[in-house]
């Protein structure tokens, strides 16, 4: 999981802290809970994750 970790973070190409590696982290961890293994499609996930916590939508920002 930490090599995939790492690969989203590269591939988004700028540094993140720790606690946003361990968001992905969780995240990866819960889709792959619910029957995900396929590397590409995590890494799609990874990385749209990402652009929303770096780039949040006000849309679903909450109430």
């Amino acid at each position: 999981m930490t090599e995939l970790v790492d690969s989203i973070l590269k591939a988004y190409g700028r540094e993140f802290d720790a606690e946003t590696r361990a968001k992905i982290s969780r995240y990866l961890e819960t889709l792959t809970s619910t029957g995900k293994r396929d590397d590409r499609q995590l890494t799609a996930y990874g990385l749209a994750y990402l652009q929303q916590l770096d780039n949040p939508d006000p849309r679903y920002s909450g109430c």
